[in-house]
C-alpha cells in the first residue's frame, strides 16, 4: 500500500524542509506539492547534502504516488518535465495525477 501524500510530507526527514527559510536563491531549492489541500512548500539549502537527500527522496516518494514533476524557472519563463530530482532547479511543482474521462 501506498503512503499518502499527508504522510510523506509529515515524515521526520521532510519536515525541516517545510520551515521557512531566509536563503539567497543561489543556495535556495524549492519545490511545490500541490493537493486538494493547496500547495506546501519544501525549501532546502543547496549545499547542504542531508536536505538536498531529504528533497530527493520527497520528490522520488511523490512520483511514485504517480505525481507529475515540472522544472520551472522563478520568473516562470521556462519550464520542463521532470523524470528525476534537479538539485540545481530553481523550482520544482509535483502536481497530482490528473483524471480525464
Amino acid at each position: 500500500m501506498h503512503a499518502s501524500v499527508s504522510e510523506i510530507l509529515s515524515t521526520p526527514a521532510v519536515l525541516p524542509l517545510r520551515a521557512t527559510r531566509d536563503l539567497s536563491d543561489e543556495h535556495r531549492g524549492e519545490i511545490a506539492v500541490l493537493d486538494h489541500t493547496g500547495d506546501t512548500k519544501l525549501v532546502w539549502d543547496r549545499r547542504n547534502a542531508p536536505e538536498v537527500e531529504a528533497a530527493r527522496a520527497t520528490f522520488d516518494a511523490l512520483k511514485r504516488q504517480g505525481y507529475l514533476a515540472y522544472s520551472v524557472s522563478k520568473a516562470g519563463d521556462r519550464n520542463e518535465v521532470l523524470r528525476e530530482f534537479d538539485p540545481d532547479a530553481e523550482a520544482i511543482i509535483l502536481s497530482p495525477p490528473l483524471a480525464g474521462g
